[in-house]
């Protein structure tokens, strides 16, 4: 094959890869804002809302995946954010009204971006906690906080090298302190509330 049909051949290769990887970046960009919305969403308890982005999140998913089939050694590392975002949102919904969790091949993720995005949860769910906490509702900070303590533990028991795990053991060492603040917060506020009793018992 001469040297100008070869090239001919490579350029018209990595034309068809520049399309496909701009129409991943365009997807995981609208798959990122929507799952921005519905952990929103969720906090706000406006849960028509949650579903109606989780549905198009899906759809996403689904475009996502198959354009990265096409060249999956390039195209793989752009699924890593969407789809640790899309976890981030589907778990917090779980935990929050007290669903079983659901398991990666559910939603059809790498095992590695479920965890990670499982680690993003504890954040969220801190958040979640301190909205209570606002509204003088203290009833589930114990639950919550117990979930928080189960995630960690988990990815604590996670012990491989970070070539395998990526950033987990830096997300899971961050989660660890933001459970202790979180305890910290909640310990406070009973504190605060037995206080307030005690004041209105005695006046």
């Amino acid at each position: 094959m001469k040297l100008k049909e070869i090239f001919a051949k490579i350029i018209k290769n990595l034309d068809e890869i520049d399309t496909d990887r701009e129409e991943i970046l365009k997807i995981s960009r609208q798959m990122i804002r929507n799952c921005s919305v519905a952990i929103k969403s969720i906090h706000r308890k406006e849960f028509n809302i949650f579903q109606e982005n989780i549905d198009e999140i899906k759809l996403s998913h689904a475009k996502l995946l198959k354009l990265v089939e096409n060249n999956p050694n390039i195209f793989s590392k752009y699924l890593k954010t969407p789809e640790q975002e899309y976890i981030e949102a589907i778990c917090l919904h779980a935990i929050i009204n007290k669903l079983e969790l659901p398991d990666p091949a559910t939603y059809n993720v790498s095992d590695i971006n479920y965890l990670l995005g499982l680690a993003d949860v504890i954040g969220e769910l801190r958040r979640y906690i301190l909205d209570k906490i606002c509204a003088g509702e203290t009833d589930e900070l114990d639950k919550i906080l117990d979930d928080m303590e189960d995630i960690y533990s988990y990815l604590f028991s996670i012990d491989y090298p970070k070539g395998i795990t990526q950033e987990l053991r830096h997300k899971t060492d961050v989660a660890r302190g933001i459970i202790e603040k979180t305890r910290g917060d909640i310990s406070l506020t009973i504190q605060m509330n037995q206080l307030k009793k005690q004041l209105n018992k005695d006046s």
